[in-house]
């Protein structure tokens, strides 16, 4: 009897899916039954969600099982996991203090989630490959989880909650923009020097994050979040540079 290879990718997919329904089930838990252990491990499991995420992809490519209805799949899992499990995390874990606006503002992230996966899967196929174009949906979840870890580790709860709705809405928004983020490195035998110094920088990182993770997540997801920002703002002022050349070039005193 021959197996099917899609069926591997199929079950991290699954995985990944449960990761971010278990997460949302502790969220409401933690807040019926008071348990900071419980945000903590509903934040943990996002994360583990993303180890899932990026491992069908990988497993997929490597057994040559690419589908649509795999792409598909894949979003409908990422819906769940890095849209609906951090806006319950960040509902249950401060804004359901805020009545209805709370509930609508904790709502934002898988609205505009489920947005950016839908953009993605329509221009999949015209889009640069060696980019992401607005903020992919993990790194936003990732950055409200490891929000919420960092906090429970230095203060034991949350705290900044002005800055914890700043940085919602600005990952929210990041999603729907065309602005560039790096993708992950190809982790291949055969590659360019430019994507080994990428891997060799990934796995410093994910070094950093094993050793030390509920301090240093938060901060490594937020420089990933500027950068974005800063190649866009390095880009219009390198372009305004050019341009004033090209002027003084074309109109020597």
């Amino acid at each position: 009897m021959k197996v099917n290879p899609g069926i591997v990718p199929g079950f991290f997919t699954m995985a990944n899916m449960f990761c971010g329904f278990y997460s949302t089930i502790l969220s409401a838990q933690a807040m019926w039954e008071p348990s900071d252990g419980k945000f903590i491990t509903a934040a943990w499991l996002i994360v583990a969600a993303f180890v899932m995420d990026g491992l069908d992809g990988k497993l997929a490519r490597l057994t040559q099982s690419s589908s649509e209805f795999g792409v598909q799949y894949d979003s409908m899992a990422d819906v769940i996991s890095f849209g609906l499990a951090p806006s319950a995390l960040a509902y249950y874990v401060y804004f359901n203090a805020w009545g209805t606006i709370g509930l609508l503002i904790s709502f934002i992230p898988l609205v505009f989630g489920s947005i950016r996966l839908a953009r993605f899967n329509v221009r999949t196929k015209v889009v640069e490959k060696d980019k992401f174009e607005g903020l992919p949906i993990p790194s936003a979840a990732l950055t409200i989880a490891s929000f919420v870890i960092f906090n429970f580790a230095i203060y034991g709860h949350l705290r900044w909650a002005k800055v914890f709705l700043s940085l919602m809405l600005l990952v929210s928004l990041l999603m729907i923009t065309n602005i560039r983020y790096e993708i992950l490195p190809d982790f291949s035998l055969q590659t360019s020097r430019a994507n080994r110094i990428k891997i060799l920088g990934f796995i410093v990182i994910a070094a950093i994050i094993v050793a030390f993770p509920q301090k240093t997540f938060f901060p490594i997801m937020i420089i990933y979040v500027l950068s974005g920002i800063i190649r866009i703002v390095w880009q219009i002022i390198s372009q305004k540079n050019e341009k004033k050349s090209l002027e003084a070039e074309e109109n020597p005193e």
